[in-house]
């Protein structure tokens, strides 16, 4: 995933796919939303990205038991991060 946060792209949804569910065998939360915090950063001024890739990755994010961040964390916290879109 390191590799891939240096290109100026945003993975494909298999890749995001299976990036969650290995943090997901290791248990390992703060890499899902590392993940999920790149998908963000690297889908920049293009509004529609993220919301697309989250609307295809639903069935996964539910599957591994995690909800997106602007799902699990307090309104005023989301907005110091960029995360109100």
């Amino acid at each position: 995933m390191n590799t891939l946060v240096g290109y100026d792209l945003v993975p494909e949804l298999k890749i995001i796919d299976a990036t969650l569910r290995a943090c997901r065998q290791l248990d390992d939360f703060a890499g899902i939303v590392y993940v999920l915090m790149v998908i963000k950063d690297k889908a920049g001024p293009l509004k529609e990205i993220y919301p697309y890739i989250i609307q295809d990755l639903r069935s996964t994010l539910e599957e591994v038991g995690i909800s997106t961040p602007k799902e699990f964390w307090p309104r005023q916290s989301i907005n110091s991060y960029g995360w109100d879109s």
